[in-house]
């Protein structure tokens, strides 16, 4: 590939990424809002178990977010009574999130609607693009994430 087409394949892939973040964000904005939560909010508690407790360690690696961060989200989930925290029985200093029985429920909703939400689109494409989009997707992720811990 010369570099004008390089460049010209850069810009496209730039764009249909943008479009496709776009598309997902507003995606995530109507099933959250359906719920009273943010994506934000939403991401979190498709993040915690079902059942069961995660620290608040585990949780900001699950979601890549500074501990900080991850807190202020946790606070307002508690307040929100989706969440609740708990201290580890062994390590009182180990800070545990789960899910209340009404996360549980705003969980299952925002999950059903994502996984409704993606069946339909699956349902537009024929079988061996799916298989190829897929691990162009997962390619293109690893790339990034790749390129990134270079740069930043």
């Amino acid at each position: 590939m010369s570099q004008n087409e390089t460049s010209v394949f850069a810009t496209l892939l730039q764009r249909q990424l943008v479009q496709l973040v776009r598309a997902y964000e507003i995606c995530d904005q109507v099933c959250s809002t359906m719920n009273g939560v943010t994506p934000a909010q939403g991401y979190t508690l498709l993040s915690l178990p079902e059942k069961g407790y995660l620290s608040m360690n585990d949780l900001s690696e699950t979601m890549e977010l500074a501990k900080s961060t991850m807190t202020r989200m946790v606070d307002q989930l508690v307040e929100k009574e989706l969440v609740r925290r708990k201290p580890d029985a062994e390590d009182r200093r180990i800070v545990l999130v789960g899910l209340t029985s009404q996360g549980r429920e705003v969980r299952a909703t925002l999950e059903n609607a994502l996984q409704d939400f993606f069946r339909q689109v699956e349902a537009g494409l024929q079988e061996e693009e799916r298989h190829l989009i897929l691990r162009s997707l997962e390619r293109i992720t690893g790339l990034v994430r790749e390129v990134l811990t270079r740069c930043c």
